[in-house]
C-alpha cells in the first residue's frame, strides 16, 4: 500500500502544474466552507452574548406601528404613564421600568459626540440588565434633574488617547427639532448642562439598549429635556421568572391587541438566529458547489493522465499488476489531491474567517466578533473535500483498469 501511495504521488509530483491547479480548486471549496461558516458562527455568538445581556425574564413593550390594510387601520397605542399603570397589575409582572430613548449630542469642551440619551430611572435599570455597573461614581436618583451617567465608550472613545469626558465634568446636551411658530415651521435648537456622576463598565450592546455607547439621565430629566409630554419610548416589563414571559406577554395582547409591540430577547436572538443560519446555508451551499467544480477538475486530471500514461499502465500490468491494483494506483492519486486541498483549504479558511470579520468588525465602533471554528465541522469539511475527490476519481481509476495490456503497450 505504501508504494501505491508513493508512486501516486510521484505521478503527481511529475505533473506539477495540472495536480496543482486541481488541488487549488480543492483549497477553494474547502477554504470557502470553512471561512463562511466560522463567520456565520462567530455572528451567532456574538449576537447571543449581546442580548443575554439583557435579562431573561425581560418584556420589551413599543408602540405598534401603523399598518394600512385596505380601509382599516391599526393605531399604534402611546406608551404612558396609564400604560405604565395598565401592566402593573398582570399576574407574573414583577417591575415595570419606561424609557425615553432619543439622539443627541453632547459638547465636551471643543469637541461634540453623537449619542443615544436614554431617560430610565437608573435605581431599576439592573433588572433589565444585571451585568450593569457603574466604575466611577454611582447611578442617578429617579428625580436627578441635572447628573448624567455615561457609557465607557463615551468616555473613552475607540481609537482615541485622551478621555471625551471625565467624572465630575460639565456637559453640555444638544438636540434639534421642528417646531411650529404661528404659520411657519421653525427649526429650534434645545440646549442643557449636565455633570457627569457615573461612568458604567463594558456590558456589551445589551440588546436594543446601547449601554457602552449612551448616556443615561433620570426619566424626568429626560422627558422634560425632549419635550415628551409623558410618553416613552419603550417599557421594560420585567416578569418574576423567564417561564412566565409568554403569559404576562398574552395578558398585554389580551388588553391591546395588535396596537402594541411585545418582545423578548430570547425572540430577538432566535429570529435572527434563524435569520443567520438560514442565510449560511445558502452561502454555503454556493460554497460546496466550488468543491462539485473541484471534482470535475479532478475527473478531468485522471481523465487526461490515464490518457497520458497508457504504455505506463500495459507496462505495469505485463509486469503483474492486477486490475484493482491500477484502480488503486489512480484513486490514490484523487484521494492524495483532496487531502492536500483538504488540509491547506481549511488552513487558508480559517484565517480568511479571521480576516473578513475582523474588517467587517471595522468601524467607529469596532465589534467584538471572533469568528468560531468547530472541530467536528473542520472534520466534516476534511472529510467531505476528500470524499468528492475520491469519488470523482472512480471513473479514471476504473478506466485505467480496463485496459488492455497488449493494446496499452503498442500505444506510442
Amino acid at each position: 500500500m505504501f508504494e501505491i501511495f508513493r508512486f501516486s504521488f510521484e505521478a503527481l509530483k511529475d505533473r506539477r502544474l495540472r495536480s496543482g491547479l486541481t488541488i487549488l480548486m480543492v483549497v477553494i471549496g474547502a477554504g470557502l466552507i470553512v471561512s463562511l461558516n466560522g463567520m456565520s458562527a462567530g455572528f451567532q455568538v456574538f449576537m447571543t452574548e449581546q442580548f443575554s445581556n439583557l435579562a431573561p425574564n425581560v418584556l420589551m413593550v413599543t408602540p405598534a406601528p401603523v399598518i394600512q390594510m385596505g380601509a382599516t387601520q391599526t393605531n399604534p397605542v402611546k406608551l404612558d404613564a396609564y400604560t405604565v399603570n395598565s401592566i402593573k397589575p398582570i399576574s407574573g409582572v414583577k417591575e415595570v421600568v419606561p424609557v425615553v430613548s432619543r439622539f443627541a449630542q453632547i459638547r465636551s469642551g471643543t469637541s461634540t459626540m453623537g449619542v443615544m440619551v436614554l431617560g430610565v430611572d437608573q435605581s431599576k435599570i439592573q433588572y433589565i440588565v444585571p451585568k450593569l455597573s457603574v466604575e466611577e461614581g454611582n447611578f442617578l436618583s429617579p428625580y436627578d434633574s441635572v447628573g448624567m451617567v455615561v457609557g465607557y465608550k463615551v468616555e473613552n472613545p475607540p481609537g482615541q488617547t485622551t478621555p471625551f469626558v471625565r467624572l465630575g465634568q460639565a456637559v453640555t446636551m444638544e438636540y434639534t427639532h421642528v417646531e411650529t411658530q404661528g404659520l411657519e415651521l421653525k427649526s429650534v435648537t434645545e440646549k442643557r448642562s449636565f455633570v457627569v456622576k457615573g461612568v458604567t463598565g463594558n456590558v456589551g450592546t445589551g440588546g436594543a439598549i446601547q449601554f457602552d455607547t449612551a448616556v443615561s439621565v433620570s426619566l424626568p430629566a429626560a422627558n422634560s429635556f425632549f419635550k415628551a409630554g409623558g410618553e416613552y419610548d419603550a417599557i421594560m416589563v420585567v416578569t418574576k421568572s423567564p417561564d412566565l414571559n409568554e403569559q404576562v406577554e398574552g395578558k398585554i395582547r389580551e388588553i391591546y391587541g395588535k396596537d402594541i409591540g411585545v418582545t423578548s430577547p430570547k425572540a430577538i436572538v432566535e429570529t435572527i438566529q434563524t435569520f443567520i443560519s438560514g442565510f449560511s446555508m445558502f452561502i454555503v451551499g454556493i460554497a460546496a458547489v466550488s468543491l462539485i467544480v473541484a471534482a470535475v477538475g479532478v475527473i478531468t486530471t485522471l481523465f487526461t493522465s490515464v490518457l497520458e500514461r497508457t504504455r505506463e499502465i500495459g507496462v505495469l500490468k505485463a509486469l503483474g499488476f492486477k486490475n484493482h491494483s491500477i484502480m488503486m494506483l489512480f484513486l490514490t492519486e484523487a484521494v492524495i489531491v483532496g487531502i492536500i486541498g483538504a488540509s491547506v483549504g481549511i488552513a487558508i479558511g480559517m484565517a480568511l474567517g479571521s480576516f473578513m470579520i475582523g474588517f467587517i468588525s471595522m468601524g467607529p465602533q469596532p465589534l467584538n466578533i471572533s469568528p468560531v471554528y468547530l472541530a467536528n465541522d473542520l472534520l466534516f469539511v476534511w472529510l467531505f473535500a476528500v470524499a468528492i475527490s475520491a469519488v470523482a476519481g472512480l471513473y479514471p481509476a476504473w478506466r485505467a483498469s480496463k485496459l488492455d495490456p497488449v493494446v496499452a503497450l503498442r500505444k506510442e
